[in-house]
C-alpha cells in the first residue's frame, strides 16, 4: 500500500501540489487526471521518490520515501515512466536496454520476460536504432519495456499513450490488466480520457494542486461529464454560436 498523507511540494505560491492525502492498493487500476498544470507529474514524481516534498509524507508501506538508505530497495521495485524521454540517445534501443537491465538486475542476460516484452510490442524491429532516431511510438515502447525490467512491485507511469498507435494502447491496457490481476500497484495519469474510460478502477481528479475527485469508477457516469463539472462555465463555452 501508498499513502500520501498531507503531502505538498511547491515550487513557489502558486504551483505545486498541496494537502494531498490518498491511498494506493494492490489489485486497482489509478487514474490521474486533470489539466495542464494540476499537478499530476508533480505527484507521481513525489510518490517515486523523486521530489522532497515541502511537507508531509509518502509512505511505501510503512517506509518513507525520504528515508533514503530504507527506500532504495523498494525503489528498485518500482516501474517509472516519466513523460519525458530519459534514456541515452546516441545508444540504440538495444544498449539502453542491456544497460538497465545490468543497473536494475546486476545481470549482463536480459530477463526472459524482457524478452517476452520486446516481442510483444514489436520492438524487436528497430533495437538497433540510436534512440534518438526512432519516432516518439517507438521511443515510448523501448521506455516502457527499460522500465518493466527487474522484480517490480509498482507501476507508476506519466502519459504512457503518448506517441502510441491503437493497437500498442490495446496491448498496454492488456498488459496493465495482467499486473493487475498480480496484485501490484498501478497509477497512470493521461490527458486522453478515452484511453481511461472503462478502463481504470479508480479516478483521482487534481486541480489547481489540490485533490477535487477521488472516488471508484463505479460512482462515475463518464470521466467526460466529471470533468466538465470541475470547470467553469465561462472557459468551456464556444466563443461563437452555432
Amino acid at each position: 500500500m501508498i499513502v500520501c498523507e498531507n503531502l505538498s511540494k511547491m515550487f513557489n505560491e502558486n504551483s505545486g501540489i498541496r494537502d494531498i492525502d490518498l491511498t494506493f492498493e494492490p489489485g486497482i487500476i489509478y487514474g490521474i487526471i486533470g489539466y495542464n498544470g494540476s499537478g499530476k507529474t508533480t505527484l507521481l514524481n513525489c510518490i517515486e521518490g523523486l521530489y522532497t516534498p515541502t511537507s508531509g509524507f509518502v509512505f511505501h508501506g510503512n517506509i518513507k520515501t525520504t528515508n533514503e538508505s530504507d527506500f532504495l530497495p523498494y525503489r528498485r521495485k518500482i516501474s517509472f515512466l516519466p513523460s519525458n524521454d530519459y534514456l541515452y540517445p546516441r545508444l540504440t534501443c538495444s544498449e539502453n536496454i542491456e544497460l538497465a537491465a545490468i543497473l536494475r538486475t546486476g545481470k549482463g542476460k536480459l530477463p526472459d520476460e524482457t524478452v517476452k516484452l520486446i516481442e510483444y510490442l514489436e520492438a524487436d524491429s528497430f533495437l538497433y536504432k540510436r534512440f534518438e532516431e526512432c519516432s516518439t511510438g517507438m521511443k515510448k515502447k523501448i521506455q516502457i519495456i527499460v522500465s518493466l525490467i527487474g522484480d517490480i512491485d509498482t507501476i507508476i507511469w506519466d502519459e504512457p499513450n503518448n506517441g502510441l498507435d491503437i493497437l500498442s494502447n490495446i496491448k498496454i491496457k492488456d498488459l496493465l490488466r495482467y499486473f493487475k490481476k498480480s496484485g501490484k500497484i498501478i497509477i497512470f495519469s493521461s490527458h486522453i480520457i478515452e484511453a481511461m474510460e472503462g478502463f481504470i478502477d479508480h479516478c483521482i481528479m487534481l486541480q489547481e494542486g489540490r485533490v477535487a475527485e477521488d472516488t471508484p469508477m463505479r460512482n462515475i457516469e463518464s470521466l467526460e461529464k466529471l470533468y466538465r463539472g470541475h470547470i467553469p462555465e465561462d472557459i468551456i463555452s464556444l466563443p461563437f454560436e452555432l
